[in-house]
């Protein structure tokens, strides 16, 4: 018996079949300071603006403090800084990607980090991502690195990021 592959059809009345469907991940790629990284749509509840965050007084340099947003107060992360990057210094232009946690932790739904500039979708397939060559070395807070269509890009470990935040004793 011949296999039945399912169609979708897209908007513009594109067939997509069901393993074309399914083998892409949905992701933005958002840029840095100084690198981008790539997350999957579902990891980011929402980009925003810049707000100003209320500083933790001897907070490590990473943790700019915490934000308003949709009712929660939400810790804001210099991703690069706590990654072992350098500290941009200016937040002009900043924007700021609200993620959703992993861990469940009803007490810390969301991390933000700074970003910069606006996001761009990506339709990430097994066959466009390679391995990045870079060694992660010393530096905290990343899963890895990657190339998608021959851009390197940093894969955040937000599970990381939220650990650190709980040693913090800020949630």
């Amino acid at each position: 018996m011949a296999e039945i592959t399912p169609i979708n059809t897209r908007r513009d009345g594109m067939a997509v079949t069901g393993k074309q469907a399914s083998d892409a991940v949905h992701c933005l790629q958002i840029p840095m300071y100084e690198e981008s990284i790539l997350l999957p749509n579902a990891a980011v509840a929402e980009m925003v603006g810049y707000l100003e965050p209320e500083p933790l007084p001897d907070a490590p340099e990473w943790y700019l403090g915490k934000i308003a947003w949709r009712e929660h107060k939400v810790p804001l992360i210099a991703f690069e800084v706590a990654s072992g990057g350098q500290n941009p210094g200016t937040l002009h232009g900043a924007r700021i990607a609200v993620l959703n946690t992993l861990q469940g932790n009803p007490r810390l739904p969301y991390v933000a980090i700074v970003t910069q500039g606006i996001p761009s979708l990506k339709l990430a397939r097994e066959e466009q991502i390679t391995p990045d060559s870079r060694n992660i070395g010393n530096r905290q807070s990343i899963a890895g690195f990657v190339q998608l269509d021959g851009v390197s890009l940093v894969i955040p470990d937000i599970d990381d990021l939220e650990s650190r935040i709980e040693r913090l004793q800020v949630v």
